[in-house]
């Protein structure tokens, strides 16, 4: 009989059953061998992973809640009146909110979009532009993830002016809805939902880390491999934790008893030793106790931590909570962090503001079917942080000295130094003010501006 011959290349594989597998097998593992593998993502594991990995739901969704945090104030310098109209429908749609959802979904998915429900005095469909002089209103805004995106036509023309930009967004619903009857049960629609086309109009996308690719990259997918370290330190933690120390009792006696009497003797034992109680046992019995060595876990844990943030762009200390809101000699890479969140706000946030602004001012019923380009209206963010007092003290006695120093070398003469810590100060109490818009003689009563006012003075011999 012929020996049968071995194919090598065919080696088994090994999957564990618990959380510690790197790469843990999938619903989507036949794909694997499929050329278009990497370009695949899965919106449904993007949004399961958010629903059951609180680290990943944090490096999902905390830039998006920095991101309008702090909110922005639409201003109407010389139309106070128009001003509150327009802030108080943008309440009415939860545009924050509404926006926040939007970037949630562009860090999940890798696209997040906005649709804009306009009620038009000639009704048109979704698919056609929007006419400025028939808008009567703007009845909602919406957010979704590209889940709900069947395509979108991008000009592809590298000679057209409007290379790259989008004209129309195909949405295909997932559902088609439900009825209720008359005694409460909700009854699906037989009918398949249809699909809408969108004109650029009435939309808002943006995207993250997109590049040759028809879709944005989920940050997901981007930091899986950090992520699924993160789950395997999280549950090695905790075994470790759980047999931190332990017991060894070696016994003959108990080794040879029937089932039943054996787990009677073992309950006991066990109520008695597990409260660090005194064990009397005969000479030929032995009790070992055992406990886990965790030198150098910390720099484990501290790697796992480390590359997540490098992965993901959020410091350490942001991820973890240690620097919220206020920063005491905050590291630089917390600082980037917030100046980063600043750039979103001003390229992503700031042009669909502007743009739902000015169909709101269209709108008959809100701003009067006023052109905004003949009206003055600027949109600013508020600070995204502030420095706590120690700091700002710290800042305000280094200029101090730094002033001093001038007048005593001649760099400036004392009235020059007194103009600059003049304008400095006033500057200074305008962007601590509060996030509401508060001016500063709202916040500050006039004896607190008087004494800064002086106390500068005093510094430089005033």
């Amino acid at each position: 009989m012929a020996k049968k011959k071995i194919k090598h290349y065919q080696t088994p594989q090994v999957v564990r059953n618990d959380d510690l597998d790197l790469n843990p097998r999938t619903k989507y593992q036949d794909l694997i061998w499929h050329p278009d593998f990497l370009s695949i993502q899965d919106y449904d594991a993007y949004t399961d992973r958010c629903k059951n990995d609180a680290i990943a739901r944090k490096v999902v969704y905390k830039p998006a809640q920095d991101a309008i945090r702090n909110g922005w104030q639409i201003k109407f310098p010389k139309n106070l009146d128009l001003q509150a109209k327009i802030e108080q429908k943008m309440e009415e749609l939860h545009v924050a909110s509404v926006i926040g959802q939007q970037i949630g979904f562009q860090r999940k998915d890798g696209d997040g979009y906005l649709t804009v429900g306009v009620k038009e005095i000639n009704p048109t469909d979704t698919a056609t532009p929007i006419d400025p002089n028939n808008v009567q209103d703007v009845a909602f805004i919406h957010a979704f993830g590209q889940n709900n995106v069947k395509a979108y036509r991008t000009n592809d023309n590298p000679t057209s002016l409007d290379y790259g930009k989008e004209s129309a967004l195909v949405v295909q619903p997932h559902q088609a809805g439900y009825t209720v009857d008359k005694d409460g049960n909700l009854i699906p629609n037989i009918n398949k939902a249809e699909t809408v086309v969108i004109d650029k109009s009435r939309y808002c996308h943006i995207s993250l880390d997109k590049f040759d690719d028809e879709t944005g990259t989920s940050i997901i997918k981007r930091c899986e491999k950090q992520l699924n370290v993160m789950r395997i330190a999280l549950e090695t933690t905790g075994k470790i934790l759980r047999e931190f120390t332990f017991k060894i009792v070696k016994s003959d006696t108990l080794m040879t008893e029937d089932d039943d009497k054996f787990a009677r003797d073992r309950d006991q034992m066990s109520q008695s030793l597990n409260t660090e109680a005194t064990a009397f046992i005969g000479s030929e019995d032995d009790i070992i106790k055992l406990s886990t060595q965790t030198n150098g876990i910390n720099v484990l844990l501290d790697f796992a931590w480390q590359s997540l943030a490098a992965a993901s762009n959020i410091p350490k200390s942001v991820l973890t909570g240690e620097q919220a809101g206020t920063l005491a000699g905050a590291s630089q890479d917390v600082i980037n962090y917030y100046d980063g969140i600043k750039v979103m706000q001003e390229q992503l946030i700031k042009p669909e503001l502007i743009k739902i602004v000015r169909l709101l001012l269209y709108a008959k019923d809100v701003g009067g079917g006023i052109d905004p380009d003949s009206v003055d209206w600027t949109i600013e963010f508020n600070p995204l942080w502030t420095p706590d007092d120690k700091t700002q003290a710290e800042t305000a006695y280094t200029k101090a000295q730094t002033a001093s120093l001038w007048v005593s070398n001649g760099v400036y003469s004392p009235d020059e130094i007194r103009d600059q810590l003049n304008s400095q100060a006033k500057s200074n109490i305008q962007a601590i003010g509060n996030y509401t818009g508060d001016s500063a003689e709202s916040r500050y009563t006039q004896d607190e501006i008087e004494q800064y006012k002086k106390d500068l003075e005093a510094a430089h011999g005033g």
